[in-house]
């Protein structure tokens, strides 16, 4: 049973102990019981870096010899230079760390990348200097405190609790050292695709595609068309479209190794190209569904208006779909503690950032070329640089040689293209819908395959 200490000046003590009778104990007892939960100091233990391979009897081991404390607002758990005498679980309340810098004499708050609740657990073994001090900040921290001596007393005893602790802590080691850096044209995907899950996420981005062509369309042309024509064409065709992006990196990826070939660079590039220039003839039927309110040439002519420029974009897009949006979310893992969703919703936004910029030229140059397919593609960006440069710029070099103003239109209409915030945003959702769908059903899908798998074993 507990026992309660309780001084004026001191926190609030519950400590275990072999017999105590009733009368010892003070008129708060039962209310203190009742906010003392045992089940609690299991359980941060469980949380804790350092404990989280011992088994359950270890942890009850430790928890037992930990003390229970109610400390009021602003108490110093630890000073930093302090001997590392004792380590906390902190069950309920806020704390701060501060650091003082003693060559600069300048103070810092602390803040650890592991949001565990365990204060100074990291230095018991050693014994090393506290390295900040440690204040409750909320009116009231809840902790259990368990002493060094004790700690290390019962290692001697338990020396597997030594080893189960010692393995913890190497693999906490490697994970926070461990980075993964794949070079871009080097992403590979050896999981098998699945269709269904990239058919149900193309279909569901083909609506979303076809409203934001068609906005992006009537900012160029100025005419408006409808948000969602020829779906009965549009809906399939994505389908087929993105499919075959994916579909195809799946099979490059598992059938053509670069490691085995002596030009290593040549050859990841090409499979890299690959799908862009595949499907474009795909994507060309895509643009010429969206254009029959310009056009009024038959299908089997207007798909191929704008084809050469149409490739380079449909490139553009399929590397930021799939290279660059797993080089991203690679390196923004870390940066959402490991949470796949959040890191690949992440991963796909910058890609589509930075590929829906770099494809907003030559599919401008595709949709001219697609609505008006007597010009010459000279005459065509030119119109697009007319449209692109605003009436300040052409103020500006009015009075400019001709080669200087023609240059300088050019390269401003290139660099800060009209319409290009809505050509992100349409590749950005894209790339967010395409690989957000497409990851979640894919994780439900393995998740009932191993649920199956272990209910057969």
């Amino acid at each position: 049973m507990f026992s309660f200490i309780a001084f004026s000046e001191s926190p609030l003590i519950i400590r275990r102990t072999s017999s105590t009778s009733s009368t010892e104990q003070p008129k708060n007892t039962m209310k203190n019981k009742l906010s003392h939960n045992p089940e609690s100091c299991k359980s941060l233990l469980q949380q804790c870096e350092m404990f989280e391979k011992l088994p359950t009897k270890h942890i009850s081991t430790i928890a037992r010899l930990m003390e229970y404390k109610i400390l009021p607002k602003q108490t110093i758990l630890l000073n930093q230079g302090q001997v590392s005498d004792r380590f906390f679980l902190l069950e309920s309340g806020d704390i701060k760390r501060k650091f003082v810098d003693s060559k600069s004499g300048k103070v810092h708050n602390v803040e650890f990348a592991i949001k565990a609740k365990s204060i100074n657990s990291m230095r018991i073994l050693s014994g090393d200097p506290v390295h900040s001090t440690v204040r409750c900040v909320s009116d009231e921290c809840r902790v259990f405190e368990m002493q060094r001596g004790v700690f290390l007393n019962l290692l001697k005893e338990e020396p597997e609790i030594a080893t189960l602790i010692a393995q913890g802590l190497c693999e906490q080691l490697r994970a926070g050292s461990k980075k993964y850096q794949t070079p871009m044209l080097e992403q590979r995907q050896q999981q098998e695709i699945n269709i269904p899950a990239v058919s149900i996420a193309a279909g569901i981005e083909s609506y979303y595609r076809s409203a934001l062509n068609a906005i992006l369309n009537a900012r160029l042309t100025g005419v408006q068309g409808k948000l969602f024509p020829n779906m009965h064409i549009q809906v399939p065709s994505r389908i087929a479209y993105i499919c075959g992006f994916k579909g195809l990196r799946s099979y490059l990826d598992q059938n053509i190794d670069s490691d085995t070939f002596e030009n290593t660079t040549f050859l990841p590039l090409a499979v890299t190209l690959s799908p862009g220039i595949i499907m474009t003839p795909v994507s060309s039927l895509l643009e010429a569904s969206n254009a029959g309110h310009i056009n009024n040439e038959s299908m089997a002519t207007r798909w191929m208006r704008g084809i050469v420029p149409r490739a380079g974009r449909e490139i553009i897009f399929g590397i930021g779909l799939n290279q660059m949006s797993d080089y991203f979310e690679e390196r923004l893992m870390p940066v959402f503690g490991g949470y796949e969703m959040m890191a690949n919703a992440a991963g796909s936004l910058c890609a589509g950032i930075v590929a829906g910029y770099l494809s907003h030229v030559p599919h401008n140059i595709s949709t001219f070329k697609l609505m008006e397919p007597h010009l010459s593609y000279g005459i065509l960006y030119q119109k697009f640089v007319d449209k692109s440069v605003p009436r300040v710029v052409d103020t500006m070099v009015k009075d400019w040689p001709d080669q200087s103003r023609y240059l300088t239109r050019g390269l401003f209409a290139t660099l800060f293209p009209r319409g290009v915030m809505i050509r992100t945003t349409q590749i950005i959702g894209s790339f967010m819908i395409l690989n957000g769908t497409i990851n979640y059903l894919q994780k439900r899908e393995h998740k009932k395959i191993q649920q199956a798998i272990n209910g057969n074993a």
